[in-house]
């Protein structure tokens, strides 16, 4: 039985991974179809496209490393989707604010996660869904909990 349940363990990681690695397939190919990337994609959907967003709730609104996400919005920058603007309380603070080449961008990007999202909701059972979201909210606890006993 130990073997087995080492073996559920290990097909977790696994099918996490692959949906994952195909769900990221994809968006990447979607966004190269407008000479992006599906990470410059999701940066764009996580800017308020009114007030614009300050770069330092950025990083925790996507769950990446804040020097990964200083290159994106360097890239982002140099492409004409976005501008930097210094607060007026602190001058520290940068707001990032939406060109209009990247509200254009971020529509589209949009487009494309409403409707996969449309498609997952159609094609699969309310009650299974449910169960998937709960499963998935199980394994992210237990990944968490893993996390902070280090």
């Amino acid at each position: 039985m130990e073997k087995n349940s080492k073996d559920k363990v290990e097909s977790v990681d696994l099918l996490l991974k692959s949906v994952w690695l195909a769900v990221s397939k994809m968006y990447s190919e979607q966004a190269s179809a407008h000479n992006s990337t599906a990470v410059q994609a999701l940066t764009l959907l996580k800017i308020d496209p009114k007030e614009g967003t300050r770069s330092t709730n950025l990083g925790p609104k996507m769950a990446i490393e804040p020097t990964s996400l200083t290159r994106i919005i360097k890239l982002l920058e140099d492409n004409g989707y976005i501008y930097k603007e210094k607060t007026t309380s602190d001058k520290r603070e940068v707001i990032i604010r939406l060109t209009d080449k990247g509200l254009k961008f971020r529509t589209i990007s949009k487009d494309v996660v409403v409707n996969f999202n449309q498609k997952v909701v159609e094609r699969i059972d309310p009650e299974k869904f449910a169960i998937f979201k709960e499963v998935m909210s199980d394994i992210m606890k237990i990944a968490n909990e893993k996390n902070s006993k280090k």
